[in-house]
């Protein structure tokens, strides 16, 4: 279910974004249509926090352990509390310094255990 909700989520930034791109002008949409092809994906747990950056940590089986930086700007949309330690998914872009752009942090539900 937790994954359905970030589809969807990512489903309406992407419906979003060919809506403003429908808008634009010729040269605004061959640029906007280049940067929704790099758009990219990470899920994990906030490592690290500040309020230009965030730090998420995956781990996969067999694999060792990786932290990716993101920063945040003041048109990344939040969805969700972000605190230290909970599960996050990023949908990010890669700038023309090589950093990651946060566009979007979704913070994932945990459900309560059942006692």
């Amino acid at each position: 279910m937790v994954w359905a909700g970030v589809v969807i989520a990512l489903g309406t930034v992407a419906a979003t974004a060919m809506a403003r791109l429908q808008e634009a002008s010729p040269a605004q949409q061959g640029a906007a249509q280049e940067s929704e092809v790099q758009t990219e994906t990470f899920s994990g747990t906030v490592t690290d926090l500040k309020p230009d950056r965030v730090s998420v940590r995956r781990s996969i089986a067999g694999s060792t352990a990786e932290i990716k930086a993101f920063l945040i700007q003041s048109d990344t949309r939040v969805e969700g509390k972000l605190r230290l330690k909970v599960r996050v998914t990023v949908g990010f872009v890669t700038n023309e310094d090589g950093e990651a752009v946060a566009r979007l942090i979704v913070v994932r539900q945990t459900t309560p255990k059942k006692h």
